[in-house]
């Protein structure tokens, strides 16, 4: 590159534009500074153009923006300093076109589904010497309009936790397994709400229906008298008819306790544990387990959390509540005498529950 050319890309005027241009911090440029600067690039472009690289063939036009950077760039050969170019306001930007999003989740028919989870487990009794504890899963999917089609499926997939004894004897329990089932509005036949479960309670407290729920009072001292007018007396024996899983035994002739329920602790638990209360019934049912006549006494109690025990003979009743959501997040039961045929202490049955919103069922 030599004077010649650099004239015929750029006129006098315009290299002077395009330096004063690298320092627009100044207000006024002196003219023979401007001179000088013009004639050390013409310099280190002679240079360059004499160097052993390829000549790049150039463009007919270019836009007063290449301009200033060409310019720098020969500044930045002659004065090895760092130069950084920045974009003029005024040039264009070309933005690569957004791609295409992700498609949104198909809705199945009857959604947004209410999914509501519940893990259960048990001890079962194998050959009268081991202990295992049994995980099994339902999930229940309940359509926006109740009276629609309900999905509910049954899970054991994990192996069972050896709590003492042979493991060998684990072979005599049930292998994994899976079943799905559907029903309008609900209505599941045989209605069993877990693993297990035997559908032989009647319908209502010990097996409530959406229909059954939907009836309750939702005003606190009309809940409370109802439960107490309904619960089982002091003078009665419990009922065993609750939302947990009973001990199951196998290959021997040796049977656990039963777990039971006091009062109104198991027909509480029952519609609690059934998804099916709305939010005000839930806020009258917590104001009616405060009374300690229906069964329940505080364990510890926060701003979003509260505990409640249940004594159910020789076992103990764990109750957890998320007071924020209103939903009963965890039930335990622990031995608490040997007479149970567990050691105390042991967690015989338990069940976990969670609840989300879904456009599609058995995902």
């Amino acid at each position: 590159m030599n004077d010649d050319t650099v004239r015929h890309l750029w006129s006098d005027a315009e290299l002077d534009e395009a330096l004063a241009a690298l320092h627009p911090h100044e207000t006024a440029t002196d003219r023979a500074e401007l001179d000088r600067a013009r004639a050390s690039m013409m310099r280190a472009a002679a240079a360059v153009s004499e160097s052993d690289e390829p000549v790049v063939p150039q463009r007919k036009k270019r836009s007063g923006a290449w301009r200033l950077i060409a310019v720098a760039a020969a500044v930045a050969v002659l004065t090895g300093g760092v130069v950084v170019v920045r974009e003029l306001a005024s040039a264009p930007t070309t933005l690569a076109p957004a791609g295409p999003g992700s498609p949104p989740e198909s809705r199945e028919a009857g959604a947004p589904f209410t999914h509501l989870v519940t893990r259960y487990s048990h001890t079962a009794l194998v050959g009268g010497t081991s202990v295992f504890r049994v995980k099994e899963q339902v999930d229940l999917w309940i359509p926006a309009d109740p009276s629609g089609i309900w999905k509910r499926r049954w899970t054991r997939s994990e192996p069972p936790t050896l709590l003492g004894g042979e493991p060998r004897d684990s072979a005599k329990l049930p292998g994994p397994s899976q079943a799905e089932e559907s029903a309008p509005g609900g209505r599941f036949t045989p209605d069993a709400r877990f693993p297990g479960d035997s559908p032989a309670g009647t319908l209502g407290w010990s097996r409530p229906t959406p229909e059954f729920v939907a009836s309750l009072p939702t005003d606190a001292t009309m809940l409370a008298n109802r439960l107490l007018k309904d619960r089982i007396p002091p003078t009665l024996s419990p009922a065993g008819d609750g939302p947990l899983p009973q001990p199951s035994t196998y290959g021997t002739t040796k049977v656990p306790s039963r777990i039971s329920y006091p009062s109104a602790t198991g027909m509480i638990l029952n519609v609690l544990a059934s998804g099916y209360a709305s939010r005000e019934l839930w806020g009258a049912f917590l104001k009616a387990m405060d009374d300690p006549t229906l069964g329940f006494q505080l364990v510890q109690i926060a701003p979003d959390f509260v505990q409640y025990a249940v004594l159910a003979g020789p076992y103990k009743v764990l109750v957890s509540i998320n007071r924020k959501r209103l939903q009963l997040t965890d039930l335990q039961v622990l031995s608490a005498s040997s007479v149970t045929g567990f050691s105390p202490g042991i967690l015989v049955s338990s069940a976990q529950f969670s609840s989300e919103t879904t456009n599609r069922t058995g995902g």
